[in-house]
């Protein structure tokens, strides 16, 4: 993703305002206008309409069988009876059913302030309320937040159907490049077949977790998965903190163990990254590196880069905001760098030095381009200790087969918690963000 440009932005914006702004200096910058609103309390008995919600639901019913009865009177029988089953709307076919009186002290809030809460008439959806008002024919005030509450249902429900299509995809791009691990894993060099099997335990584990199946050689790593706390475990080839809680299905996730699988394996594949630069550790980072590589080069020979490119594409279409894509170097980016230049067969064909030298090369390269730069912090990060209190941790540049998808708010927030936050060159310890943020 080219995010750095927007990291750069970012960056920019602080440096002009400075890190000692308080709420106060906000409140100056941006001074609210003289409101042009009176305020004083409403006269709800003038408002048009309030009369009809303010009835008595038995009183309005009597009245109503009264005026059917005058109806009656004058036009007989059999029009009463016509205009019953009619499905045109009719005036005398009102009845009303539900009681929307507001209490005395709720009566006084919405004139003091215009609105009004009422939690004894709350419904389990919007369509239950708005059901309520179509049926006792009362007007209808439609808000914004039902209109993109139906618009997520919507979402949600095309979403849904959309990651049981993805599934199968993913089992196929996922079985296929596994199996061409295994195959070149027979033949590698020492050096290359450690990577080779970091890679065959990443891909085994997100190929389990989509089938929903226990790995038999990943004891420890299923384990830390299943406890969903946060652990330290072994991930290509070293160690690292990973926030397993993440895993737990949530949402319209929990709705099937298809989904349920799917999002364990996606959440697997997205924030699992290779740290290729910028780690704590260069030797780390180039066998990282190197990982990618080989599972860059296990998708080309298993026919899977145009189908993985397919998949990350429909994803970014719905879930990522500003066209900008994952918050990694993704398989298709790594591809074009390696494949058409054939230094992905050469990496892995090469020895000693000169596969280093080539490794650095690329590390190079990306760097240089601004691929892989993240904005975003999904595990934990360890702290770097010779950063002083002034300078946040820097994230790794970072490689991953679906990365999570940029997302404003997840940036926003991230720039609002420990150790993104600076004030007067000091780090507050704020691990969590303000609900006002």
């Amino acid at each position: 993703m080219g995010g750095g440009d927007v990291g750069s932005a970012f960056d920019a914006a602080l440096a002009r305002t400075g890190t000692s702004l308080t709420s106060r200096d906000l409140v100056a910058m941006y001074p609210s206008q003289p409101s042009l609103v009176d305020n004083s309390p409403i006269d709800l008995e003038r408002c048009k309409s309030f009369d009809l919600f303010n009835a008595d639901p038995a009183k309005a019913r009597d009245e109503m069988e009264k005026k059917r009865e005058d109806a009656q009177k004058l036009h007989g029988a059999e029009f009463i009876r016509q205009l019953k089953r009619s499905k045109h709307h009719h005036p005398l076919k009102k009845n009303r059913q539900f009681d929307f009186r507001l209490t005395q002290e709720e009566r006084s809030t919405l004139a003091a302030t215009g609105v009004v809460a009422s939690q004894r008439m709350q419904a389990e959806s919007f369509a239950e309320i708005y059901y309520r008002l179509y049926t006792d024919d009362l007007p209808v005030y439609v808000t914004t937040d039902s209109i993109l509450h139906a618009w997520h249902r919507s979402f949600d429900a095309f979403l849904v159907e959309l990651e049981l299509f993805l599934s199968p995809l993913l089992d196929k791009i996922v079985s296929s490049t596994l199996y061409q691990c295994k195959t070149l894993l027979s033949k590698a060099d020492p050096h290359v077949a450690v990577a080779m099997k970091d890679v065959d335990n990443f891909l085994t584990v997100g190929l389990s977790l989509l089938r929903g199946e226990t790995p038999s050689n990943l004891t420890s790593l299923w384990t830390a998965l299943g406890a969903e706390k946060t652990a330290d475990v072994e991930m290509f080839s070293s160690k690292r903190t990973i926030d397993f809680s993440l895993f737990k299905p949530r949402g319209h996730y929990t709705k099937s163990e298809a989904l349920k699988n799917y999002f364990r394996a996606m959440m697997w594949l997205g924030t699992i990254d290779f740290r290729i630069a910028g780690g704590e550790n260069q030797q780390d980072d180039l066998h990282q590196l190197l990982c990618a590589v080989v599972l860059v080069q296990c998708l080309q020979e298993s026919d899977s880069l145009s189908d993985i490119e397919r998949a990350d594409s429909l994803i970014s279409c719905l879930v990522a905001d500003g066209n900008l894509g994952a918050d990694s170097l993704s398989a298709h980016e790594l591809a074009k760098l390696v494949i058409p230049t054939n230094i992905a067969s050469s990496i892995l064909s090469k020895l000693g030095p000169d596969r280093e030298t080539l490794l650095l090369d690329l590390q190079q390269q990306i760097v240089q381009k601004g691929l892989g730069t993240q904005l975003i912090t999904g595990h934990p990060l360890v702290e770097d200790a010779t950063a002083g209190t002034t300078t946040p941790t820097t994230r790794p540049t970072s490689f991953a087969l679906l990365g999570q998808r940029f997302g404003w708010s997840s940036f926003i927030f991230t720039r609002l918690v420990y150790d993104q936050v600076l004030q007067d060159d000091t780090k507050p310890a704020r691990r969590i963000p303000s609900a006002v943020d």
